[in-house]
């Protein structure tokens, strides 16, 4: 029998219909260190191995002097990606440069993995949350301006909440890597079978368009 928290957990993520974490990366700057290793690793795993060369790992390094504990964990986004994230980082080129890892979703179950309703970093990570209060948060009727109107069961409320698991992950916790068409998908299948990396690569457009909610910030 699971633990309490985590059987309210699984009811929550089977009540509304949560199949897809995602953890996005880069392709040509992550990608390969990612096969390479065999696992996704913590941003104060890459420094403690990688020294100096991590900091051009880090998407967002300037988050982590506003969000310590990050440093520990991996960043996610529950049924959709962080659009207005990948837009950040590559502008219009988001599309070619991203490809987003299906994780188990039985990862939100675990005891350390932490919630946010927007992004984790904001107000020093004030927000954050563990348990089926955290799972909550994200899909509460009203997160700052936005609201759960024309969402999906799945999709969070704030387009940019996150899910953060701990530690580094094994690529076996990848069910399949998301690429937008399939000029990228060659590209990471190059990958794989260079780095001898048995993870499926399917072309999913659909998490590759910008969502019409955001169209007004994009």
């Amino acid at each position: 029998m699971w633990p309490f928290g985590k059987a309210d957990i699984a009811h929550e993520l089977k009540r509304r219909k949560i199949d897809h974490l995602l953890h996005s990366t880069h392709v040509s700057i992550n990608l390969p260190q990612i096969f390479e290793d065999g696992f996704i690793d913590t941003a104060r795993g890459l420094r403690t191995r990688l020294g100096a060369k991590a900091e051009r790992l880090l998407h967002d390094p300037r988050r982590l002097e506003k969000f310590a504990v990050g440093l520990d964990y991996i960043n996610c986004s529950i049924t959709t990606p962080n659009f207005e994230l990948l837009y950040a980082r590559s502008k219009s080129a988001w599309q070619t440069e991203w490809v987003h890892f299906v994780l188990d979703a039985k990862l939100l179950q675990h005891l350390d993995t932490l919630f946010c309703p927007v992004s984790a970093a904001q107000d020093y990570g004030q927000h954050v949350q563990y348990g089926i209060a955290g799972l909550q948060s994200m899909f509460a009727e009203q997160v700052e301006t936005w609201t759960r109107s024309d969402l999906q069961k799945s999709e969070p409320t704030h387009p940019q909440a996150e899910a953060l698991v701990k530690s580094r992950l094994s690529l076996d916790n990848v069910t399949e890597i998301l690429t937008a068409n399939g000029q990228v998908a060659i590209e990471v299948e190059r990958l794989t079978t260079f780095y001898h990396r048995n993870v499926r690569v399917k072309i999913e457009p659909k998490l590759f368009l910008w969502p019409k909610r955001l169209k007004t910030k994009g």
